[in-house]
C-alpha cells in the first residue's frame, strides 16, 4: 500500500475537497465526468473505481520445468496479466508448448496462446472478465467441490475407477473457477484491501481442500484395497461437515458456527482413531484426517468475513 498526503482545499464555508493522485489517475484512466465509489470506513475514506487496471504485459524465460512454467502463466493470470510472453528453446523443451496448450484449459477461464514464433509463444486473456462473474464463479467452485466429495465417497465404496479417475478433472475445474477469482480479485479491484486478501486466501485453502480430495481418488483408483466401514463412515460425516460449512459461508450464523466447530473437534479425534483398524487402507485415512484439518483451517474466514457481526 502505497501512502500519499493531501492537503484539504476549502471551498466556501460547507465544501471540504483533496486531489486524486496522478498515478492513479492515470493507471484506471479517470478522467473528468467520471463518477468514482467514496465508502466511509471509521476513520478511513475509501476512494475506488470499477475501471481495471488496463492491459498489463510480462516476459518469462525459462528454462524451467514445464510445469514450472504452467505455473508461471497461471500465476500470472490469477495476477491479472493479460498477455505472457513465453520464450523458449523449442530444441531443449520440444514438449512444452503442447503441454501448456492441454493444461491451460483446466487451469484459467480465457487464456490461450494466441501467436507462435521463432523461440517463443504469447499467451493471452480473452476472457473479458465482468466484476459480477466473481460471485458466480465462487460458488461453482464450491458446488464442484461439494458435488466431488460426494460422489468420490461413492467411487470409492463401488470401486468405481472410471468416476474415480474422474475427480481428477474435477479438481482442474475448481482450479480453474478459482484462479479466475483470483484474477477478478487483483485486476478489478472489487473489494478494499483486507476483503481482498481474505479471499485470496480463501480460494488458495478452497483449491488445497479439493487437492486433497482428487489426491486420495488418484491414489485409491490404482489400489482398491478394503476400506473398513468405520472409515467410509467418517468419510461421509466429513462430507456432511463440508456441505454445513458450505451453508455457513453464504447464511452466517454464529450458533452454527460453534455446531461446526465442535462437529470439527469432534472428527479430528474420530480420524485419529482410524489407523487403529485393521484390514485397511490407512493411506485413505490420512487423507481424511487432511481434510478434516483444513475444513478446521477455513473456520478463520467464516469469522474474518463475518467478523462485525460479534
Amino acid at each position: 500500500m502505497v501512502k500519499i498526503k493531501r492537503k484539504v482545499i476549502q471551498i466556501a464555508n460547507s465544501t471540504q475537497l483533496i486531489s486524486l493522485p496522478r498515478k492513479w489517475s492515470q493507471k484506471y484512466g479517470i478522467k473528468k465526468g467520471d463518477e468514482i465509489e467514496v465508502n466511509e470506513e471509521g476513520s478511513k475514506i475509501i476512494v475506488s473505481t470499477e475501471k481495471d487496471t488496463g492491459s498489463e504485459n510480462i516476459e518469462i524465460n525459462p528454462p524451467h520445468l514445464k510445469n514450472i512454467t504452467e505455473r508461471y502463466i497461471t500465476t500470472a493470470f490469477r495476477a491479472g496479466v493479460d498477455e505472457v510472453k513465453v520464450n523458449f528453446h523449442p530444441q531443449d523443451n520440444p514438449e512444452l508448448l503442447e503441454y501448456i496448450s492441454k493444461t491451460l484449459d483446466g487451469q484459467t477461464i480465457g487464456f490461450e496462446i494466441l501467436g507462435q514464433g521463432k523461440g517463443f509463444f504469447t499467451v493471452k486473456d480473452l476472457s473479458g472478465t465482468n466484476s459480477t462473474s466473481f460471485d458466480t464463479a465462487l460458488r461453482r467452485s464450491f458446488i464442484l467441490l461439494t458435488s466431488m466429495a460426494t460422489d468420490s465417497l461413492d467411487s470409492i465404496k463401488n470401486k468405481d475407477i472410471a468416476n474415480l479417475k474422474d475427480m481428477y478433472f474435477r479438481d482442474r475445474s475448481i482450479n480453474k473457477f478459482t484462479n479466475f477469482c483470483g484474477r477478478l480479485l487483483l485486476k478489478k479491484g472489487q473489494f478494499d484491501l483486507k476483503q481482498t486478501a481474505f479471499y485470496y486466501n480463501f480460494l488458495r485453502s478452497l483449491e488445497a481442500l479439493a487437492d486433497q480430495y482428487s489426491l486420495m481418488c488418484t491414489y485409491y483408483s490404482g489400489k482398491l484395497t478394503h476400506i473398513n466401514k468405520k472409515v467410509l463412515d467418517a468419510y461421509k460425516e466429513i462430507n456432511d461437515i463440508l456441505l454445513g460449512y458450505y451453508g455457513l459461508f453464504y447464511k452466517y450464523s454464529k450458533e452454527e458456527l460453534d455446531t461446526l466447530f465442535v462437529k470439527i473437534k469432534d472428527m479430528e479425534a474420530k480420524t485419529r482413531l482410524l489407523f487403529t483398524l485393521n484390514k485397511t487402507d490407512h493411506l485413505v485415512s490420512y487423507y481424511l484426517v487432511s481434510i478434516t484439518r483444513r475444513i478446521k483451517e477455513m473456520i478463520d474466514t467464516l469469522i474474518e468475513f463475518n467478523l462485525e457481526k460479534g
